[in-house]
């Protein structure tokens, strides 16, 4: 047993070390966080950056998450010239209580910083990671390229607008051949991150995520502005009003008429009788939003194989713990109802 438990650990630093080497000679890979898959490459290369955006099919000016070490000098990546005090005090109150996890902060880009990871913008979207393969890879990066300033750029390892990948398995569906991925395991929150902008001095909530609103006012002592009430803030991930989409169109359940059960299937949570098996192919989730969460991306991924003409949901409680998990399926419903020949990336966005 200790003999196959050592051979394991061999095994996954062997991986971890490829996956660094990878990154160090530009290749773009495949690395598992938290929140979902990233498509990673190595942030100060602006090659392997550009090669994300083919791969991705994503649009150059759809900015990129920066992903540093949890022990991170933010110094090297933010222009200190450009932070007012309290724009250091929330930087500092949110890193100690959400750097690693699923947070990344919008700040004032260092002029430094190559402008391809930032879709051109003068700010920086950074996250530290809370899964120990990809901190592993940035420190095996840190020493292949003999500096502590590294950070990775990964998008979800999806084509850009579909549905994000929770597992090394979605990721090689995908691209096949033409991405490596280091498999570590099922990502245990599910959905992408909470983005918060703090470039005006005030927090502004750009993505709804994990971490929720009452959690940044508890650290912060400040209500955060709303998505809905951003203004004229950053582009950021996540941002389209398509995205997140399966292949298969998605509608809500209450909007499904009884007759089309037949060739639809029904993804729910609750336990009512009227969406039971019996009345058509029904994937249930967890009533509990973080749970759900978790199961999101999996459930389209594979209710998208099931050959059906519609995937209906049913509505979720008008509760304020389910904003993210809302949030991504109103955007998988209108990009999965898009003509297949729509440009996703001119959909509008929240903050133009």
């Amino acid at each position: 047993m200790v003999a196959y438990v050592t051979d394991v650990i061999d095994s996954v630093r062997t991986q971890v070390l490829l996956a660094a080497e990878k990154l160090a000679a530009g290749e773009v890979t495949g690395l598992p966080t938290e929140t979902v898959y990233g498509l990673a490459a190595d942030a100060a290369n602006p090659s392997a950056v550009r090669e994300i955006f083919t791969i991705k099919n994503r649009p150059s000016t759809h900015p990129l998450i920066t992903h540093i070490a949890a022990d991170a000098d933010i110094g090297y990546w933010i222009d200190a010239a450009r932070m007012s005090e309290e724009m250091w005090r929330l930087t500092r109150a949110l890193m100690a209580a959400f750097f690693p996890g699923p947070l990344t902060l919008v700040l004032p880009k260092h002029p430094q910083i190559e402008a391809t990871v930032t879709g051109g913008q003068n700010t920086i979207a950074l996250r530290s990671p809370n899964h120990v393969l990809f901190q592993d890879v940035l420190a095996q990066l840190a020493v292949l390229k003999n500096t502590q300033n590294v950070g990775i750029a990964a998008p979800s390892a999806n084509r850009f607008g579909r549905v994000s990948p929770t597992r090394a398995a979605h990721v090689r569906e995908e691209f096949e051949h033409a991405v490596w991925v280091l498999d570590g395991d099922a990502s245990v929150i599910g959905i992408e991150s909470t983005i918060v902008d703090l470039t005006s001095g005030v927090p502004r909530i750009l993505r709804f995520g994990h971490i929720t609103p009452q959690d940044i006012e508890r650290v912060t002592g400040v209500t955060p502005i709303l998505p809905e009430n951003a203004g004229d803030a950053p582009r950021v991930s996540g941002s389209l009003l398509a995205h997140y989409a399966p292949s298969t169109p998605m509608m809500w359940l209450d909007e499904l008429a009884p007759e089309d059960w037949a060739k639809g299937a029904g993804l729910v949570y609750s336990e009512r009788s009227e969406y039971s098996e019996a009345q058509g192919r029904v994937m249930r989730l967890s009533a509990n939003p973080h749970e759900y969460a978790r199961g999101l991306y999996h459930a389209l991924r594979q209710l998208d194989t099931w050959g059906v003409t519609r995937i209906a949901v049913e509505r979720l409680p008008d509760d304020a713990a389910w904003d993210a998990v809302r949030d991504r399926l109103n955007r998988a419903i209108v990009g999965s109802n898009l003509p297949s020949s729509a440009p996703i990336h001119l959909t509008k966005e929240y903050h133009e």
